[in-house]
């Protein structure tokens, strides 16, 4: 798995980029997507990764997913997948109501990546 991330952490990747480095799955991997989400979420929760990172690789399986009409017609991207993405994609920017000395992935992604955990009950 952390070689799949690190490839997924490096650069935006099409769908089809990550299909090939899934093996060109027929169906929807949802397990892996969702295992390489709760990762991210994880490693960027303790500092073994860093947003750029974390928000490429949740980029690249969001868009795996998207590209791909099979997969959207016949599979959901996975609620925790989704709000893993969701978390990530918040932290993206800063808004025009906030200071430009605002880290919009300390204020924004990092209580939504504690909420998902700690639902999951990874994080106390």
């Amino acid at each position: 798995m952390n070689q799949i991330l690190k490839k997924l952490s490096k650069e935006l990747l099409s769908g089809k980029e990550v299909a090939e480095l899934f093996d060109n799955p027929k169906d929807f991997p949802i397990k892996l997507v969702e295992n390489l989400s709760i990762e991210t979420a994880l490693n960027y929760w303790n500092e073994k990764t860093d947003f750029e990172n974390g928000d490429c690789i949740m980029n690249n399986l969001q868009t795996f997913w998207v590209t791909n009409e099979h997969y959207c017609k016949n599979f959901e991207f996975g609620k925790i997948s989704w709000e893993c993405y969701e978390a990530f994609d918040a932290g993206e920017y800063i808004r025009s109501t906030d200071s430009i000395e605002i880290d919009p992935a300390e204020k924004y992604s990092k209580p939504l990546i504690e909420k998902l955990l700690k639902r999951l009950n990874l994080i106390e």
